[in-house]
């Protein structure tokens, strides 16, 4: 009996683990490791190479042990978390527009660093799960008060969901840190996207998204100083570099 109950949590254990998702993470770090020892080996006047991929994979390490922590709560669980854990990033991101790195904005213009000695630390990072965690709870209460899809519904759905990334997203800009709150967007828009909304509504709003990513790029490439004229920064700007 103790056997079958045994092999029964195992399975469920297993049964909560994606390993396509897992492996396609695992392809991503090795990716990004290499990618950071070529950048740290053309730049060893700045930069320290062993010392640089020790901090990427402390950073790795510590990923993998949140990742354990949460895969132990179940969802209702981690709903019940959700606010706290968006507070504390919206705090974090407050806080580091009074104690940002002074050395880092001066190279990168945004003010989303904070540095402690040698160790260097993006609350946004911190926010990110947050996020995500908080807007897995509006869209699951959401369905579940409204079992049956409208249009109207579909759009008071998303409505909520622009709320909660509003202060994000005015935060970031205080920050200067455009980068980052593309991410976000990116965010928004794949919970969007399985949140059930309607493609009624999907189509059109992609399609316009599509076009003003078109745009940019265009932008980028041709009006460069049209984009700075409006706020952007040079680094912002791919064809700045």
């Amino acid at each position: 009996m103790q056997d079958r109950q045994s092999r029964e949590r195992r399975e469920e254990e297993d049964a909560r683990i994606d390993w396509g998702i897992i492996l396609s993470v695992m392809v991503l770090a090795i990716i990004g490791m290499l990618s950071i020892y070529v950048a740290a080996s053309h730049d060893t006047s700045t930069m320290s190479v062993p010392r640089t991929l020790i901090s990427q994979a402390m950073w790795y390490a510590i990923g993998i042990g949140a990742i354990i922590f949460i895969m132990q709560f179940d969802a209702e669980q981690l709903w019940k978390v959700a606010p706290i854990a968006y507070g504390l990033g919206i705090t974090l991101l407050v806080l580091v527009l009074i104690f940002y790195s002074r050395a880092y904005a001066l190279k990168t213009g945004a003010k989303s660093w904070l540095a402690f000695g040698p160790l260097t630390f993006q609350p946004s990072e911190v926010m990110k799960p947050a996020y995500i965690l908080m807007l897995g709870r509006v869209v699951a209460q959401h369905n579940a008060e409204f079992y049956e899809h409208t249009i109207k519904t579909d759009w008071n759905l998303i409505g909520k969901l622009a709320l909660w990334t509003l202060p994000v997203a005015v935060l970031l800009k205080l920050q200067n840190d455009f980068g980052t709150m593309l991410v976000f967007f990116a965010i928004l828009s794949g919970v969007i996207l399985v949140s059930g909304v309607s493609w009624k509504i999907l189509a059109p709003l992609f399609g316009g998204a599509a076009f003003l990513g078109t745009a940019g790029i265009l932008l980028a490439v041709y009006g460069s100083n049209l984009l700075m004229a409006i706020g952007f920064k040079a680094y912002q700007i791919p064809i700045c570099f």
